[in-house]
């Protein structure tokens, strides 16, 4: 039985196949610039089931690489490239004082510089350490922020939540328990303040509703001003400028 292995197509490039054991359906998603397929680990196609797949799908494929591709460009780090966060910008400052491998972060007041070496970007594994390096640090810094904005937000609505907590994950920006818990990602602080609202009026309506249905988005709809759908459609768009 084959290990994970790739698919080359002219069009759409290199295709990544990963055999998960978790998995009850072959799924696409865009990862890093490609197109990758997850299988049933006990998957008994062929190479050739997977290459009509590909082409019965490749009006999509081909959206869902060019989007895959604007996201990871939009992702690179690269010297002197500054983000907007929640309390200030974010900075990437190269630094000859800075040894191989090694990073430095200093904030000053809303704004946070991390310094590198000039030789390391060049190295995507240090790409991978750098952009880790970057998020748990600004889940150490600013982390109470949105937990506060948790807290602000639910008093509005005349809510009350459990417990706020703060997660990792770049696919699920917002988590409501059926306890109450709301667990908010720390990617949201990448996110402009409109669209930081909309992922915690979502978590915060589902503490009335616990599904996506109409009478849920009536709520979340109110609870966004009127602007959930306008907020959805800009998030679904948003390419976040670190990525993992």
């Amino acid at each position: 039985m084959l290990e994970n292995y790739e698919i080359s197509d002219v069009e759409l490039g290199k295709i990544i196949i990963n055999r998960s054991k978790r998995s009850r359906r072959i799924s696409f998603r865009g990862k890093n610039g490609a197109i990758t397929a997850t299988i049933p680990f006990h998957f008994s196609g062929d190479i050739e089931y997977l290459r009509r797949l590909i082409d019965k799908n490749r009006a999509a494929l081909k959206r869902l690489l060019n989007k895959s591709i604007s996201r990871y460009e939009s992702s690179i780090l690269y010297d002197g490239k500054r983000i907007e966060i929640v309390e200030g910008t974010l900075t990437l400052k190269a630094d000859n004082n800075v040894g191989r491998g090694h990073i430095r972060s200093r904030k000053n007041e809303g704004d946070i510089t991390f310094s590198y070496h000039p030789d390391d970007l060049s190295s995507a594994t240090f790409q991978q350490g750098f952009a880790r390096f970057i998020m748990r640090t600004l889940t150490t810094h600013y982390g109470a922020v949105l937990r506060k904005k948790v807290e602000e937000l639910a008093t509005q609505c005349g809510l009350e939540v459990a417990c706020g907590r703060i997660g990792r994950g770049q696919q699920t920006l917002g988590h409501c328990s059926r306890s109450g818990t709301i667990t908010i990602s720390s990617y949201v602080l990448l996110l402009p303040e409109h669209l930081r609202k909309y992922i915690i009026y979502h978590e915060l309506a589902h503490l009335t509703h616990f599904n996506h249905s109409t009478a849920f988005h009536t709520l979340c709809n109110r609870y966004c001003q009127g602007n959930e759908e306008q907020w959805a459609k800009e998030l679904n768009k948003f390419s976040f400028p670190i990525s993992l």
